[in-house]
């Protein structure tokens, strides 16, 4: 990882530039086996305009075996793009239970291996873990994601700003928020939010409106100031994911030269 010193934050992942041009397109991997996961890996690689492999290892049937570094190892040589690994848990909207001992651990195993360049943390776990997840990220120049995900609600606008100024005390180098609006005004209120503390925070920031209400975040970071945005070439990992090719034109059609 390379953070780059510019007028704005920015973090740099092999040769991806998370921060500057238009936000990167994360493409998630959902399989529940290896062979799945692996072939939607070459699918994706025959795939152009997207930038980092995200693996959802909560999918993956494998993790209750240990066997996640060994499957990371695998789509080490499969991708030359960034691998994010994410072990969404069942109170962050995910697939899996994992105590904080044992969430710990798991993650742990993962950055010690150098299996992955980006990490996601959440914050939802003690203090203590996440502190302890994104020292040990910096140790093995592993690229630490806190993400916040709330799936029932966009809380108040002082809300989300305390959760992303906690989440950056916390020591990410990527600060990722996802809410569930109900109404306009709160896809208005979570852009508002982003705009303000992308230029507060010396973090980068990746948000977004879930559902189809919310797709216009998903396609608006360049202006509001989240640097990367998800998108979709087969199965979704949540609620209003855009089409590859779709999310790219919109995102280009955008782009502020």
């Amino acid at each position: 990882m390379q953070v780059i010193k510019t007028n704005h934050p920015v973090v740099q992942v092999k040769d991806v530039i998370l921060g500057e041009g238009m936000p990167k397109i994360c493409l998630p991997v959902v399989g529940k086996t290896e062979e799945e996961i692996l072939q939607t890996v070459e699918h994706y690689e025959s795939l152009s305009n997207w930038d980092i492999l995200e693996v959802r290892l909560d999918y993956y049937e494998g993790l209750a075996f240990g066997d996640s570094v060994e499957l990371l190892g695998k789509i080490r040589h499969e991708t030359t793009r960034p691998i994010l690994a994410t072990i969404r848990t069942r109170q962050e909207g995910g697939k899996v239970d994992l105590d904080d001992d044992h969430y710990s651990l798991a993650l742990t195993s993962i950055i010690t291996s150098h299996t992955a360049d980006l990490v996601d943390i959440e914050a939802s776990h003690s203090h203590g873990v996440v502190l302890s997840l994104c020292d040990l990220c910096e140790e093995h120049d592993v690229v630490s994601i806190i993400s916040s995900h709330n799936f029932e609600e966009t809380p108040s606008n002082d809300d989300m700003r305390e959760m992303l100024s906690t989440m950056h005390v916390l020591g990410g180098d990527i600060l990722k928020l996802a809410v569930m609006p109900h109404d306009r005004i709160d896809v208005m209120r979570l852009m508002k939010v982003t705009t303000e503390m992308s230029q507060r925070i010396n973090r980068p920031l990746i948000t977004m409106s879930m559902g189809d209400l919310g797709k216009i975040s998903r396609i608006s970071g360049e202006i509001t100031g989240s640097v990367m945005t998800f998108g979709t070439a087969g199965k979704a990992s949540a609620p209003g994911q855009i089409a590859l090719d779709e999310l790219y034109q919109f995102l280009k059609e955008l782009h502020c030269d």
